[in-house]
Protein backbone atom coordinates (compact mmCIF):
# COMPACT_ATOMS: atom_id res chain seq x y z
CA UNK A 1 0.00 0.00 0.00
CA UNK A 2 1.48 3.54 -1.08
CA UNK A 3 1.49 6.03 1.32
CA UNK A 4 0.71 9.38 0.49
CA UNK A 5 3.86 11.46 1.70
CA UNK A 6 3.28 15.05 3.02
CA UNK A 7 5.56 17.86 1.73
CA UNK A 8 8.99 17.60 2.79
CA UNK A 9 8.32 14.52 4.59
CA UNK A 10 11.26 11.77 4.26
CA UNK A 11 9.99 8.11 3.05
CA UNK A 12 10.37 6.12 6.40
CA UNK A 13 12.24 3.30 4.81
CA UNK A 14 15.11 6.44 3.69
CA UNK A 15 14.90 8.04 7.02
CA UNK A 16 15.84 4.63 8.18
CA UNK A 17 18.32 4.05 6.06
CA UNK A 18 19.70 7.48 6.87
CA UNK A 19 20.15 6.48 10.62
CA UNK A 20 21.67 3.48 9.93
CA UNK A 21 23.93 5.39 7.27
CA UNK A 22 24.66 7.79 10.02
CA UNK A 23 25.74 5.01 12.66
CA UNK A 24 28.39 2.87 10.38
CA UNK A 25 29.68 6.41 10.18
CA UNK A 26 30.22 6.64 13.79
CA UNK A 27 32.60 4.11 13.90
CA UNK A 28 34.79 5.91 11.29
CA UNK A 29 34.71 9.73 11.16
CA UNK A 30 32.36 11.03 13.50
CA UNK A 31 33.75 11.29 17.43
CA UNK A 32 31.72 13.25 18.90
CA UNK A 33 28.83 13.28 21.75
CA UNK A 34 25.56 14.02 20.95
CA UNK A 35 22.87 15.37 23.67
CA UNK A 36 19.09 16.12 22.65
CA UNK A 37 18.58 18.44 20.22
CA UNK A 38 15.41 20.00 21.08
CA UNK A 39 13.35 23.03 19.37
CA UNK A 40 10.86 24.08 21.38
CA UNK A 41 7.37 25.40 19.77
CA UNK A 42 8.08 28.94 21.95
CA UNK A 43 11.66 29.20 20.56
CA UNK A 44 10.44 28.34 16.80
CA UNK A 45 7.23 31.41 17.00
CA UNK A 46 10.15 33.86 18.32
CA UNK A 47 12.20 32.82 15.68
CA UNK A 48 9.95 33.20 13.07
CA UNK A 49 8.48 36.14 14.11
CA UNK A 50 5.46 38.21 11.94
CA UNK A 51 7.23 37.46 9.12
CA UNK A 52 7.42 33.66 9.03
CA UNK A 53 11.18 33.60 8.71
CA UNK A 54 12.91 30.20 8.25
CA UNK A 55 15.04 29.03 10.98
CA UNK A 56 19.02 28.34 10.69
CA UNK A 57 20.65 25.93 12.37
CA UNK A 58 24.24 26.29 13.46
CA UNK A 59 26.27 23.15 14.74
CA UNK A 60 29.02 23.95 17.76
CA UNK A 61 30.62 22.53 20.30
CA UNK A 62 31.42 22.83 23.93
CA UNK A 63 34.35 23.38 25.58
CA UNK A 64 34.38 20.79 27.78
CA UNK A 65 34.67 17.10 26.84
CA UNK A 66 32.80 14.15 28.26
CA UNK A 67 35.01 10.61 28.42
CA UNK A 68 37.08 12.11 26.32
CA UNK A 69 34.96 13.59 23.33
CA UNK A 70 33.93 16.61 22.50
CA UNK A 71 29.99 17.27 22.75
CA UNK A 72 28.34 18.28 20.03
CA UNK A 73 25.51 21.42 20.68
CA UNK A 74 23.27 23.44 18.34
CA UNK A 75 22.22 27.07 17.83
CA UNK A 76 19.07 28.35 15.85
CA UNK A 77 18.67 32.07 14.43
CA UNK A 78 16.11 33.59 12.49
CA UNK A 79 16.75 33.74 8.73
CA UNK A 80 15.00 36.40 6.39
CA UNK A 81 14.68 36.28 1.96
CA UNK A 82 17.11 38.56 0.98
CA UNK A 83 15.80 40.26 -2.08
CA UNK A 84 14.17 38.34 -4.77
CA UNK A 85 16.82 35.59 -4.91
CA UNK A 86 16.69 32.22 -2.98
CA UNK A 87 19.65 33.77 -0.65
CA UNK A 88 18.72 33.89 2.53
CA UNK A 89 20.51 36.01 5.43
CA UNK A 90 20.54 35.61 9.05
CA UNK A 91 19.47 37.95 11.87
CA UNK A 92 21.99 38.22 14.88
CA UNK A 93 19.66 38.32 17.59
CA UNK A 94 18.02 36.46 18.76
CA UNK A 95 20.17 33.22 18.99
CA UNK A 96 18.91 29.91 21.20
CA UNK A 97 20.91 27.16 22.28
CA UNK A 98 19.33 23.57 21.58
CA UNK A 99 18.47 21.36 24.22
CA UNK A 100 16.30 19.74 26.73
CA UNK A 101 16.07 23.27 27.18
CA UNK A 102 16.27 26.35 24.87
CA UNK A 103 18.57 28.89 26.38
CA UNK A 104 18.27 32.12 24.72
CA UNK A 105 22.29 33.40 24.38
CA UNK A 106 21.65 36.71 22.18
CA UNK A 107 23.72 38.25 25.07
CA UNK A 108 26.72 36.29 24.67
CA UNK A 109 27.10 35.71 21.02
CA UNK A 110 30.90 35.51 21.81
CA UNK A 111 30.25 32.45 23.26
CA UNK A 112 28.30 31.10 20.23
CA UNK A 113 30.98 32.23 17.48
CA UNK A 114 33.30 30.15 19.69
CA UNK A 115 31.66 27.22 19.93
CA UNK A 116 30.72 27.16 15.99
CA UNK A 117 34.24 28.06 15.11
CA UNK A 118 35.21 24.94 17.50
CA UNK A 119 32.79 22.65 15.86
CA UNK A 120 34.52 23.90 12.44
CA UNK A 121 37.99 23.06 13.71
CA UNK A 122 37.13 19.61 14.31
CA UNK A 123 35.16 19.35 10.91
CA UNK A 124 38.49 20.42 8.83
CA UNK A 125 40.47 18.29 10.79
CA UNK A 126 42.12 21.04 12.45
CA UNK A 127 41.39 19.87 16.48
CA UNK A 128 42.37 16.33 16.46
CA UNK A 129 44.67 16.39 13.19
CA UNK A 130 46.04 12.24 14.37
CA UNK A 131 42.49 11.14 14.53
CA UNK A 132 41.78 8.20 11.05
CA UNK A 133 38.73 10.31 10.16
CA UNK A 134 39.72 13.48 10.49
CA UNK A 135 40.54 13.87 7.02
CA UNK A 136 37.54 13.46 5.49
CA UNK A 137 34.94 15.23 8.14
CA UNK A 138 34.49 18.07 5.21
CA UNK A 139 32.93 16.22 2.64
CA UNK A 140 30.78 14.27 4.79
CA UNK A 141 29.63 16.85 7.65
CA UNK A 142 27.77 20.67 7.27
CA UNK A 143 28.33 23.68 8.80
CA UNK A 144 24.65 24.35 9.36
CA UNK A 145 21.21 23.44 8.45
CA UNK A 146 18.69 26.24 6.52
CA UNK A 147 15.58 24.55 7.81
CA UNK A 148 12.26 25.07 5.64
CA UNK A 149 9.22 26.60 6.58
CA UNK A 150 6.90 23.71 5.75
CA UNK A 151 8.41 20.85 8.04
CA UNK A 152 8.28 22.97 10.95
CA UNK A 153 4.97 24.24 10.51
CA UNK A 154 3.25 20.71 10.02
CA UNK A 155 5.20 19.71 13.44
CA UNK A 156 4.38 22.71 15.30
CA UNK A 157 0.84 24.11 13.88
CA UNK A 158 -0.58 21.15 12.15
CA UNK A 159 0.41 18.43 14.41
CA UNK A 160 0.73 20.80 17.46
CA UNK A 161 3.78 19.10 18.75
CA UNK A 162 5.65 21.41 21.62
CA UNK A 163 9.18 20.07 20.98
CA UNK A 164 10.77 18.67 18.41
CA UNK A 165 14.03 16.67 18.14
CA UNK A 166 16.73 17.43 15.97
CA UNK A 167 18.27 14.02 14.91
CA UNK A 168 21.25 13.26 12.27
CA UNK A 169 21.25 11.01 9.11
CA UNK A 170 23.78 10.69 6.51
CA UNK A 171 22.65 9.94 2.79
CA UNK A 172 24.61 7.98 0.72
CA UNK A 173 24.16 7.50 -3.08
CA UNK A 174 26.08 6.07 -6.01
CA UNK A 175 27.50 8.93 -8.29
CA UNK A 176 29.14 8.10 -11.12
CA UNK A 177 33.02 9.28 -10.86
CA UNK A 178 35.61 8.63 -13.72
CA UNK A 179 38.72 7.29 -12.35
CA UNK A 180 40.69 4.20 -11.71
CA UNK A 181 38.78 3.37 -8.55
CA UNK A 182 35.18 2.67 -8.09
CA UNK A 183 33.14 2.31 -5.21
CA UNK A 184 30.11 1.03 -4.55
CA UNK A 185 28.15 2.01 -1.04
CA UNK A 186 25.09 -0.58 0.28
CA UNK A 187 22.89 -0.08 3.34
CA UNK A 188 20.47 -1.90 4.26
CA UNK A 189 16.89 -0.40 5.25
CA UNK A 190 14.33 -0.73 7.78
CA UNK A 191 10.85 -0.31 8.47
CA UNK A 192 9.92 2.50 10.89
CA UNK A 193 6.51 3.90 10.95
CA UNK A 194 6.83 7.47 12.59
CA UNK A 195 6.77 10.37 10.13
CA UNK A 196 10.24 11.85 9.55
CA UNK A 197 11.16 15.23 7.79
CA UNK A 198 13.88 16.67 5.68
CA UNK A 199 15.13 18.71 2.70
CA UNK A 200 16.90 20.98 5.07
CA UNK A 201 19.21 22.99 2.85
CA UNK A 202 22.81 22.64 4.05
CA UNK A 203 25.77 24.63 4.99
CA UNK A 204 27.74 25.00 2.53
CA UNK A 205 26.68 25.29 0.15
CA UNK A 206 23.96 27.67 1.14
CA UNK A 207 25.60 29.54 3.68
CA UNK A 208 25.23 33.36 4.69
CA UNK A 209 28.23 34.83 4.14
CA UNK A 210 28.02 38.13 6.03
CA UNK A 211 26.38 36.47 9.33
CA UNK A 212 28.72 36.78 12.33
CA UNK A 213 27.83 33.00 13.08
CA UNK A 214 29.56 32.21 9.75
CA UNK A 215 32.63 33.72 9.91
Amino acid sequence: MTIKMKRDQLAPKKAENWRSNFKEEVKETFNLNVSDLIIQKETYKTLIGENENRLRVYLGLETNKTNGKYNLCAYAVSSFLLGSGDVYADYETPVFKLGKENINMSDNTNAVIESIHLYRKWRTGELDADDKGALYRQYIYPNAYLLTKFELHELFNIQDKAEIKIEFGIQKTMSAILSPVSSNLVAKTLDDPGEDYDYASICPPHCDERSIYNT
